[in-house]
């Protein structure tokens, strides 16, 4: 349903013993005319169904609008308002509701012309998620769903590398590799899986230092790996960077992992895949062989989740050829939340606890950019860095910082 609102009619009556009153209300006139100048506000009311009551996840997408136009968006109890739309993009917004009916709306209001908006949902269950796909998107224009499954081939070499390829397209099913942290507290994470890597961090100033320390990275005992990211006492960090190249890559399938990131000023969390060179052995080739940022999280920012292509291009810098992600509202950071990648010839779609909310494709990338994500494999690497990109910590960020995970796991 839409409708549209233009306030500020005046009504007038005179009155021939009252000249005074005359001259009293001419002169309100342009007040009142100001009032009705202001842009109208359009509201678009979607109403929505889910399969029985629950604790869900609704993404609500926007479209891209020209010119410009600012929204507030109405979803159960909770609002994200002052949402930008512009002509190169649109948002994607996250709601987290306990819905005690099979009915609710979602609501948006805009500055201009009213918005036609996709509604998703998926029903969140607690602790491990079901391996199954993610299907049931339910919005103004319909209903989509995926079906079917696959099959995969794996070789591993006398190195210990695993390497897995998908035999046909998504969707992907069936479980080929993972590591679900069990152990010890204090124990290394898994050397058949992961080796420290020395490098890394979240661009120019960073401040952390990665480590094969175990006190930067370690299992905490309770089916979790935990990544530290601690003062040095020279005001620096050491932190750690996980990387599974020379151990495990894959080429297309859907990656996941359940993370608890966390928040505060200076911090950034990623989980990403690189591109592995010639021969899954050899060292990678950045930019030519890609990056495929499934999630990047800023602690000052923490209701949102940032996804990154990078590969060929030029005149940028950093060579970052796509840029998407996702804003609850409320805060992601500091609770537990399943991040991943489906990743198809020629298709790269991301999610968030089970649900899609942003696909590219190489249609999507900027002319100059090559699409470098088809017919080779990547490895995974898992980091928490200090300073960067959201710049450096302050007096409320507390430490250790700690990126949790709680298990990664790939389908095929």
């Amino acid at each position: 349903m839409t409708t549209g609102r233009n306030n500020g009619r005046l009504g007038r009556r005179a009155s021939g013993f009252a000249l005074a009153l005359l001259f009293a209300l001419a002169a309100a006139v342009p007040a009142f005319a100001g009032a009705a100048a202001s842009p109208p506000r359009a509201t678009t009311i979607v109403r929505a169904n889910v399969s029985h009551p629950g604790d869900y996840l609704v993404v609500v997408s926007l479209p891209k609008a020209s010119p410009p136009q600012t929204v507030d968006v109405y979803a159960g109890t909770q609002v994200q308002r002052g949402i930008q739309l512009q002509p190169w993009g649109g948002s994607e917004l996250a709601f987290y509701l306990h819905l005690r009916g099979r009915i609710f709306h979602v609501r948006a209001v805009t500055t201009g012309k009213a918005v036609r908006f996709h509604i998703a949902t998926r029903l969140q269950t607690p602790g491990t998620p079901p391996v199954t796909g993610a299907t049931g998107a339910t919005g103004a224009t319909g209903t989509t769903g995926t079906t079917g499954t696959t099959g995969t081939t794996g070789t591993t070499g006398a190195s210990g590398l695993t390497l897995l390829t998908a035999k046909h397209g998504a969707p992907y099913n069936t479980l080929v590799w993972s590591d679900e942290f069990n152990g010890p507290a204090g124990a290394p994470a898994d050397p058949r899986n992961w080796t420290p890597d020395v490098g890394g961090g979240c661009g120019v100033g960073t401040l952390s230092t990665n480590t094969d320390r175990q006190a930067n990275a370690s299992l905490d005992g309770n089916g979790h790996l935990a990544i530290s990211a601690i003062p040095d006492g020279s005001g620096g960090y050491t932190s750690a960077q996980l990387d599974s190249q020379y151990h495990f890559s894959f080429t297309y399938g859907r990656i996941e992992a359940r993370i608890n990131v966390p928040p505060g000023q200076g911090l950034c969390s990623a989980f990403w895949l690189l591109g592995d060179g010639a021969t899954p052995v050899s060292p990678p080739c950045w930019p030519s062989c890609g990056e495929i940022d499934i999630l990047e999280a800023l602690g000052n920012d923490p209701n949102a989740a940032h996804a990154f292509l990078h590969g060929p291009m030029v005149g940028v810098p950093n060579y970052q050829q796509y840029v998407s992600g996702i804003t609850a509202a409320t805060p992601i950071a500091g609770g537990f939340h399943v991040y991943g990648v489906i990743w198809s010839p020629n298709s790269i779609t991301w999610t968030l606890d089970g649900l899609p909310y942003s696909t590219a494709t190489p249609k999507s990338l900027p002319s100059s950019a090559r699409w470098a994500f088809n017919g080779h494999s990547f490895h995974v690497i898992l980091d928490l860095a200090v300073g960067g990109w959201p710049g450096p910590p302050n007096s409320s960020t507390s430490f250790p910082a700690r990126m949790s995970v709680d298990w990664i796991r790939v389908y095929q």
